[in-house]
């Protein structure tokens, strides 16, 4: 599906202004929907608002403005390098007729693909939202529309708690995006199973997912950047649509890029705590390493699978600049190795190989991460065992660090992934 660039630019605007987790015990349950509402199901620490500990939900991340507002730009983000809305060229000709934004928060996503799809001509589109919270978190109108023109209703339920709300067969696409802090993959089967009888024959399933922890890419050759990657590993040509991720400065994940643990010291530390804790709640911190087999699991239900994954660099590389790809230094190391420990601040040789669209857009990742990482305190503090004065300390460190000081510069990055499939017609 081709980009709108104007639509991704104007609201970037508006929005700047399974080895552990399978161990988890199940959480999926048929009782009437959890309702989080009043103010006993948030709760307020060290001024961002949280669920409340005693709902039992996984969910670590606040549910409030600056969060929805870091989503938002994540959203943004994705869709640039992705090319709009949906990866699936199923609705290239025809667009869908009934949406589920499942895990909603305050429908951007919805949002954006209603306009998306007005601009060119199809305003009819009717979307659902569902989310265990109430638009915008707590204090939310249920009622309020992310876009006035959109056709919009919000269903609040646990989606753990089957079965969902709907009908059998009553939507043609199910975007499931950023759901990995929401359902252990202990419980991803039985909510497959309903994904799949709310799902009409022939209609279109979604995951947009982003890993938690963070690692490194190293110096390679690359495969040619922007090429959609199948679950064999296989390219195929998709057109104008598979120059994005090279157009954006973002590098095409297969089995052989050459990635590894970063170098950044609060990077290391991070990971570290951040694995820690997501385990412990039945949490992934790497989703995109585990969607795809749990899609192929589904090969009796789902058809044409795909994937994309981009690794999305943090800032400028200093392997870019220097342009030496995959060569190695003569003691076998690589440029990254050789290059451990000199100052950051060293002059480099020649001029940026990147352009300003992809320096923002790296930026945008860059940001995105750190308030990300802020955003877990509560947990990671918890697992670091630091003091409320040791943590603000730290962050207040690692942020300069990352934001300032080029802490990212040996090739630490976001790592984001797509998967399509749509749904078999029954046999008969």
């Amino acid at each position: 599906m081709a980009s709108n660039e104007n639509l991704l630019s104007s609201s970037a605007e508006r929005s700047a202004a399974l080895s552990t987790t399978s161990n988890a015990p199940s959480t999926i349950s048929k009782a009437p929907a959890t309702q989080l509402r009043g103010s006993k199901a948030f709760v307020v620490r060290n001024g961002r608002t949280y669920i409340n500990d005693e709902v039992p939900l996984p969910y670590p991340l606040p549910v409030d403005l600056p969060e929805l507002h870091r989503q938002s730009l994540r959203t943004l983000l994705m869709f640039q390098l992705f090319g709009g809305p949906i990866l699936s060229t199923a609705f290239a000709s025809k667009p869908p007729t009934r949406v589920l934004d499942v895990g909603c928060g305050a429908g951007f996503w919805s949002m954006m693909c209603h306009r998306y799809f007005a601009q060119h001509g199809h305003s009819s589109i009717s979307f659902t939202g569902l989310d265990i919270v109430p638009l915008g978190g707590a204090g939310a109108d249920i009622n309020t529309k992310p876009d006035k023109e959109m056709q919009w209703r919000f269903v609040q339920h646990d989606i753990r708690q089957i079965p969902l709300p709907f009908a059998d067969g009553e939507f043609d696409l199910i975007m499931v995006k950023d759901m990995a802090f929401s359902t252990s993959f202990r419980d991803s089967q039985h909510i497959m199973e309903e994904y799949l009888r709310v799902l009409k024959p022939g209609g279109v399933l979604e995951h947009w997912e982003t890993d938690s922890t963070i690692r490194m890419l190293r110096p390679h050759a690359t495969k040619k950047p922007g090429a959609r990657v199948h679950d064999d590993d296989s390219s195929s040509d998709g057109g104008d649509d598979e120059d994005n991720a090279e157009r954006m400065g973002a590098y095409v994940m297969t089995t052989n890029t050459p990635i590894s643990a970063p170098l950044n010291s609060y990077m290391v530390e991070y990971n570290g705590w951040a694995t820690k804790a997501l385990e412990a709640r039945g949490l992934s911190p790497v989703p995109c390493t585990l969607i795809g087999a749990y899609l192929l699991q589904e090969a009796e239900s789902l058809t044409d699978v795909q994937s994309k994954r981009l690794a999305v660099p943090l800032s400028e590389i200093r392997w870019e600049r220097e342009g030496v790809g995959g060569v190695v230094t003569k003691d076998g190391k690589s440029y990254i190795d050789s290059q451990k420990g000199k100052s950051r601040d060293q002059d480099w040789k020649t001029e940026s190989p990147i352009t300003p669209a992809q320096s923002a857009l790296r930026r945008t990742a860059l940001e995105t991460t750190v308030s990300f990482i802020l955003a877990l305190e509560p947990l990671l503090r918890e697992v670091s065992g630091k003091s409320h004065e040791e943590w603000d300390t730290w962050a207040g460190k690692m942020t300069n660090d990352l934001l300032r000081e080029g802490g990212t510069s040996w090739g630490e990055c976001l790592e984001v992934g797509v998967w399509t499939s749509r749904k078999r017609h029954s046999k008969t």
